[in-house]
C-alpha cells in the first residue's frame, strides 16, 4: 500500500479541485473535462521536452547516416564516430522515456479520483452514462477514445522531414494501440473515457502547435534540417546556429 503512497497523495491534490470546479460550473462532466485541460496545461513543459527530443533524434540519426557512409568498411572508427556524435548531439535515448514515465503517476492519480470518488456523479453531456464513475454500459466511450486515439497517431510530434521522403503511417500499429484502448476502457469508469478522449484531443492541437513556426521558434524546437547540408560538421554548425 505504501508503493501508492506518491499516487494517492497526488490523487488527494487533485480531488478537491474536481469537486471545486464541478461546484462552479454546475456539471461533473465538464467538470472532468476542465480539470483534464488544466492537467495538460500543467505538463505542457514535457510535451515541448518531448519535441526538443525528436528534433535531436532526427539530427541524430541524419549524422549517424553520414557517418555510416563514410566508415562503412571500418567498424571501429564506425563506432568511435557513433559516440562522439552521441556526446556532440547530446543525445540521450532514454529522454522521451523519462518523459513518459513522469506522467504516468499523473495518469494514475487521475484514474484513483474517478475510480473512488466516494458517490455517483453524473454528467448532461453523456446522458447515456449511469454515473462517471461506473463503466460505460453501452461502451461507446470506449469506441470513441479508440477512434480518436487512431486519429492522434495520424499526427507526429514533429513536422515531416522535407529531405527524406515521407511514409505514411503504418495501418496496423494504429489499429492495435486503438484496440488497446477500447480493450483497456471497456470496464473503465465513464470519467475515465472522457478524461482521455478530451486529453487526446488536446494532444492532437498540442502536436499540431508545436508544429507551426511560431512554436518551433518560441521553444527553440527547430533544428534547421530543412537546409540541405552536405556533411556531417555542416549539419552540427546548422543545429548550433554557427552555420
Amino acid at each position: 500500500m505504501s508503493n501508492w503512497g506518491p499516487i494517492l497523495y497526488l490523487a488527494s491534490l487533485l480531488r478537491p479541485v474536481l469537486a471545486g470546479i464541478e461546484n462552479a460550473v454546475h456539471d461533473w462532466g465538464l467538470a472532468v473535462i476542465l480539470l483534464t485541460l488544466i492537467v495538460r496545461v500543467c505538463l505542457f513543459p514535457l510535451s515541448v521536452r518531448q519535441a526538443r527530443f525528436a528534433h535531436r533524434n532526427r539530427a541524430f540519426s541524419k549524422a549517424y547516416k553520414e557517418v555510416q557512409k563514410q566508415h562503412k568498411d571500418d567498424p571501429d572508427k564506425l563506432k568511435e564516430a557513433a559516440m562522439k556524435l552521441t556526446v556532440e548531439h547530446k543525445f540521450n535515448p532514454f529522454s522521451m522515456l523519462g518523459t513518459l514515465v513522469l506522467q504516468m503517476p499523473v495518469f494514475a492519480a487521475v484514474y484513483a479520483v474517478f475510480t473512488h470518488f466516494g458517490s455517483d456523479i453524473t454528467t448532461v453531456l453523456l446522458p447515456w452514462a449511469h454515473a462517471l464513475n461506473q463503466a460505460d454500459a453501452a461502451h461507446i466511450m470506449p469506441f470513441v477514445i479508440g477512434i480518436v486515439s487512431a486519429l492522434g497517431s495520424l499526427v507526429p510530434l514533429i513536422p515531416p522531414d522535407e529531405t527524406v521522403s515521407a511514409v505514411m503511417p503504418k495501418i496496423v500499429p494504429i489499429l492495435f494501440v486503438s484496440v488497446m484502448m477500447v480493450f483497456f476502457l471497456w470496464k473503465a469508469p465513464v470519467a475515465i473515457g472522457l478524461y482521455m478522449v478530451t486529453s487526446s484531443l488536446w494532444g492532437i492541437c498540442e502536436r499540431k502547435f508545436l508544429r507551426s513556426e511560431f512554436a518551433q521558434s518560441k521553444f527553440h524546437l527547430h533544428t534547421g534540417l530543412a537546409k540541405p547540408v552536405s556533411n556531417v560538421g555542416e549539419l552540427r554548425g546548422v543545429e548550433t546556429g554557427e552555420a
